[in-house]
């Protein structure tokens, strides 16, 4: 065979190798899942470790009214056969049940890993883990009772806490629920999710990492005294929101 028809097939299986390289490498770069090699989000180093009481269930009362609700995980979640827990406040007060659970932060690598499979890259610097212990905390208080608003609820269980949450009342976001002139209201919703941050030092500044708990459902129910006032509602588990019931503000007739 002549140099130059040998050196034109040489071209040719070069250019066949190069399009099949690329076939099977370019899904690892741009697609959604990829033949030969594809990415995966891998925890990195731990930057925090630590046992702390993580909130499960946090419910608002409206001033003047009260409120109850039970909060459902998946029966492998916590230990000792725990799954169910609830909580219930009045007039005003806002209460929490939850348990005890070591929690880790990692940061996040993306890394490529060999064989098919899908491309799953890091969407968060940081990456948390919850080992529950048990130990559940029942019914207990983050603000006492006779409290118009929900606006100055605090986002921690404990003063230098660092798992903080957003449960407190910003802005309506439902109709109002008004019974002046009028009977008592019963208002029963639920919710499917809680987020909760963890807080920590890492690079040489304060950090923060979203966690949501494996929440099947939260059942809130609401009562409403009769011809007593208004109550502006924001439902946290609104599209956007950290999840949760209802928070509230209260107007008198």
């Amino acid at each position: 065979m002549r140099w130059g028809n040998r050196r034109r097939w040489l071209v040719v299986w070069a250019l066949c190798g190069s399009v099949l390289a690329l076939g099977l490498f370019l899904p690892t770069l741009v697609g959604s899942w990829a033949p030969v090699v594809h990415s995966a989000c891998q925890a990195g180093p731990r930057v925090l470790f630590e046992t702390a009481q993580v909130p499960a269930l946090l419910i608002n009362s409206p001033y003047g009214g009260h409120a109850w609700a039970n909060v459902t995980f998946p029966s492998t979640f916590l230990p000792g056969g725990l799954f169910q827990m609830g909580s219930q406040s009045w007039n005003g007060s806002t209460s929490w049940s939850g348990f005890q659970s070591n929690v880790s932060v990692y940061g996040t690598l993306n890394e490529t890993v060999w064989g098919p499979g899908p491309n799953v890259r890091c969407t968060q610097p940081y990456f948390v883990s919850l080992a529950p212990i048990g130990n559940p905390s029942l019914g207990i208080w983050i603000l006492g009772p006779g409290n118009t608003s929900d606006h100055q609820e605090p986002n921690v269980l404990f003063v230098g806490g660092t798992i903080t949450f957003s449960n407190g009342f910003q802005a309506p976001n439902e109709p109002d629920v008004s019974t002046c002139g009028g009977s008592s209201q019963s208002i029963s919703m639920s919710s499917y999710s809680l987020t909760l941050w963890v807080s920590f030092q890492s690079d040489g500044g304060n950090r923060s990492a979203p966690v949501q708990l494996p929440i099947v459902v939260t059942t809130f129910h609401y009562w409403f005294p009769s011809d007593f006032g208004i109550w502006q509602i924001e439902n946290l588990s609104a599209p956007g929101g950290p999840g949760g019931g209802w928070a509230f503000s209260y107007s008198p007739c």
